[in-house]
């Protein structure tokens, strides 16, 4: 559900729900098998960084608080930090579409539902909230738009992850990197280089994670690579919107 809320200088407050239209959309199912090279690697690797009794755990315990008990942490802190509107006043807001990988090839989609099974039965499950590319080793990751760096900093299955604040409730997320070229507070402008692909967190081949929030919630981030639908899903909206509050100005 989504609501306009209106306060005024007395505290007086009016709420008016917006109508949303659900679009069908199918994304895709993945049926993983986990082998125990995988666990005895990259999952015991991040276990005896994160788990407190590490040592007491058997493989399906080892990659169920992966995948599970420390993503839900690690996307905790995102939810938190990507919930809030960090300005009382917006007079404009304008995004050029984000491309932050060059010539980077798509590996994993939006909303991808990974099942996982070990020795034949389904262990646990995740979905893919953002858009995976690559390209060549520790490529150059862009800041296509400029902004506020909200984090920077290791973030359990995230590993190495940037979040750059742009306004209006939107925020663009960048993981598993190698370098982080900003630290949290500094500005970042468009064009910049702000940190170059790895394999950090859980990450298996170098590649960034790029994910769009709008205050908390992931959004598929190909809609905020198409001009087209910038212009009439957001701008057009915000446009007619001022001339309604104009008096039709």
């Amino acid at each position: 559900s989504a609501s306009v809320v209106a306060t005024d200088k007395a505290g007086n407050t009016s709420k008016t729900p917006i109508r949303l239209y659900l679009q069908s959309k199918k994304y895709i199912e993945s049926k993983i098998a986990i082998s125990n090279a995988f666990i005895d690697g990259k999952i015991t690797e991040l276990v005896n960084e994160y788990a407190k009794d590490a040592d007491q755990m058997d493989a399906i315990a080892k990659f169920k608080f992966i995948n599970e008990t420390l993503r839900n942490a690690n996307e905790d802190i995102i939810k938190q930090i990507t919930s809030q509107i960090r300005e009382d006043k917006l007079g404009e807001f304008k995004m050029t579409p984000f491309y932050p990988l060059k010539n980077g090839a798509v590996v994993a989609g939006f909303g991808d539902h990974r099942i996982f099974s070990f020795d034949g039965a389904e262990l646990s499950e995740s979905y893919h909230m953002g858009i995976d590319f690559a390209s060549t080793a520790m490529a150059d990751i862009v800041a296509s738009n400029g902004g506020e760096v909200v984090f920077a900093d290791k973030n359990g299955i995230y590993g190495n992850n940037m979040i750059i604040y742009h306004g209006f409730g939107l925020y663009t997320l960048y993981s598993h990197s190698t370098t982080m070229a900003y630290e949290q507070g500094e500005i970042v402008t468009s064009g910049a280089n702000i940190a170059t692909t790895g394999t950090t967190g859980l990450a298996l081949g170098d590649h960034l994670h790029f994910g769009v929030l709008i205050q908390g919630i992931e959004v598929r981030p190909e809609e905020w690579m198409d001009r087209k639908w910038m212009k009439e899903s957001v701008y057009d909206i915000l446009e007619n919107s001022k001339k309604i509050i104009d008096g039709g100005k």
